[in-house]
């Protein structure tokens, strides 16, 4: 604060006003920092999460193999069980197999109301052994489905076990492999490596958590805090397998970003602060005059801005983006309004150079074009009167214009085009089938040139559902660059995106374009036939796009 007079002056307003937005900005970066990290912590959470599910989906994928080789073996050697045996004991030595693990070839009696035991290797089940428990009612749905079929959790010994039947079993028999869990919970053999050791997972025997635990690696479950699901195939039933990150997975430091954030952004918001209130106080007037040249712009760029008028049949957008650096109004334009005739003037121009200069001169050249226009005046005749007055008054150097006058629709909704084009690109027309025409002849010189020749002009029939896009140099011209592949691209891109309305071809036309790397004025207008509606009071103004937006 400064000392003067009998007290303090108050605090400027914009310093105020810059320090609640400051700490407006500080709690919205500390949010997005927070929500950017949570983001990232569920993703690797989700990745590290899908990578347990794959290891534990080709476990479980890898039972059907083993007992379908099994089951191989015993047609070829038309139910040899010591062929069975054989190749089951070979796959109890397979790597990962727990020893627990028990391999059986079962046979249905009494209508499957029980099964006995064939032949079985590991010490789960033997020889002739009646299976009438829990465990019949998954080896019954085996013979009904070409599917692996897991049994529930069975016993204090949580024994767990799949059944696999015809047609990779003999016909009527059913292949088993179960293993015995233990009394409790407990984790994976391999929970001491990666992937497991950042998370801890619960797998449950069903598709939530209220269904019995097969397997987990921590003590609390259901998991707290932020937690990944992921359903498991497992044959014919779901598993549920849920995990949860130790420690945070985008690091500690990461984790932490968010209170840094916040921490910085106050400490950034005071220093903000007493900057502004510092240069406040030292710049006052020269913020009052850059208001009064503001001010100045903003009034003039409000006038030049044209009213796109709700016209019937056809369907309008415009958009404007100024190319010179600090200002929002430059030499590019575009109009459409009615004339007489029930038709529609259509322009595009562009006065050279792009500053508050050129935007009054413009201003002045729409102004008369409008008014030679409006009678309905051939669009050569226009252009040439428009020559005469920017020649003899000098009130600029060079202007291309296209200005184009459509006619009332035909009984098929196609109007006729009549344009005349001083120097400017040619627009493109976009067909109703995706085909793409470039609007050439009427060509003629650019209006204020040195040289007296009397202006072009040419017709071309527009059918219903085409659209009519014109543009000024600022969006296809790049230093260095082609000036026909650029227009190539931009007619490639009306082929494919050209089927939306005005609105949204506008959009795609510009996707791409750099405001920060603008160096000319851009004037675009799309026009398209439609259905012809009664027009309404209703306007609609263009998009201006500015630098500072």
């Amino acid at each position: 604060m400064v000392q003067g007079g009998g007290g303090r002056s108050p605090l400027h307003r914009q310093s105020a006003i810059a320090l609640v937005l400051a700490l407006i900005v500080t709690l919205g970066a500390a949010w997005a920092a927070r929500t950017a990290v949570r983001d990232q912590e569920k993703r690797l959470l989700k990745e590290r999460t899908g990578e347990i599910g794959l290891l534990l989906t080709q476990s479980i994928n890898s039972i059907p193999t083993s007992l379908a080789q099994q089951g191989a073996i015993l047609r070829v050697t038309h139910g040899s069980t010591s062929a069975y045996m054989s190749a089951a004991n070979e796959a109890l030595q397979a790597p990962g197999t727990a020893p627990t693990t028990t391999y059986a070839w079962l046979h249905p009696v009494d209508g499957g109301a029980e099964f006995v035991v064939t032949s079985a290797a590991g010490r789960g089940l033997s020889v002739g052994q009646v299976v009438n428990d829990a465990r019949a009612a998954t080896l019954r749905r085996a013979l009904t489905t070409n599917e692996l079929v897991p049994t529930p959790v069975i016993g204090s010994e949580r024994i767990l076990g799949f059944a696999l039947g015809p047609p990779a079993a003999p016909a009527g028999t059913v292949l088993y492999r179960q293993s015995t869990l233990g009394p409790t919970v407990s984790p994976p053999r391999t929970t001491g490596s990666a992937p497991y050791t950042d998370l801890d997972i619960v797998l449950y025997s069903g598709t939530t958590n209220r269904t019995p635990v097969l397997v987990s690696t921590s003590k609390q479950m259901p998991l707290p805090a932020l937690s990944q699901q992921q359903l498991l195939d497992a044959g014919v039933a779901n598993w549920l397998l849920v995990a949860r990150a130790r420690q945070p997975l985008v690091g500690s430091l990461t984790y932490r970003t968010p209170w840094m954030v916040l921490i910085a952004g106050l400490l950034g918001s005071l220093l903000i602060a007493v900057a502004v209130e510092s240069a406040a106080r030292r710049r006052d007037a020269a913020i009052k005059l850059y208001e009064t040249e503001h001010d100045v712009a903003e009034t003039l760029q409000r006038n030049l801005l044209p009213v796109l008028p709700e016209l019937p049949g056809v369907d309008l957008a415009a958009r404007y983006l100024a190319g010179g650096a600090g200002q929002s109004v430059g030499g590019d334009w575009f109009d459409v309004f009615p004339v007489a005739g029930d038709r529609i003037a259509l322009v595009v121009g562009d006065v050279i150079g792009h500053d508050v200069s050129a935007a009054s001169a413009m201003a002045q050249i729409r102004a008369a074009l409008r008014a030679y226009a409006v009678d309905g005046a051939p669009p050569a005749d226009v252009l040439n009167r428009l020559d005469r007055l920017v020649s003899t008054l000098h009130l600029t150097q060079l202007v291309t214009v296209f200005y184009g006058l459509l006619d009332p629709p035909d009984d098929e909704g196609n109007r006729m085009l009549h344009y005349s084009n001083a120097g400017h690109l040619p627009p493109l027309l976009r067909r109703a089938d995706g085909e793409v025409v470039t609007l050439t002849g009427g060509q003629s010189v650019v209006i204020g040139a040195p040289i007296e020749l009397p202006h072009q002009q040419t017709e071309h029939s527009i059918e219903h559902g085409d659209a009519l896009v014109m543009f000024t140099d600022g969006l296809v011209e790049v230093p260095g660059g082609s000036l026909d592949e650029a227009l190539n691209r931009l007619a490639q891109t009306l082929a494919r995106h050209g089927d939306g309305d005005a609105e949204q071809m506008c959009e795609h036309v510009l996707t791409g374009v750099s405001l920060s790397d603008l160096r000319d004025d851009i004037a675009l207008l799309a026009v398209r036939l439609t259905p012809a509606t009664p027009a309404t009071a209703v306007a609609k103004t263009e998009t201006i796009v500015s630098r500072d937006a």
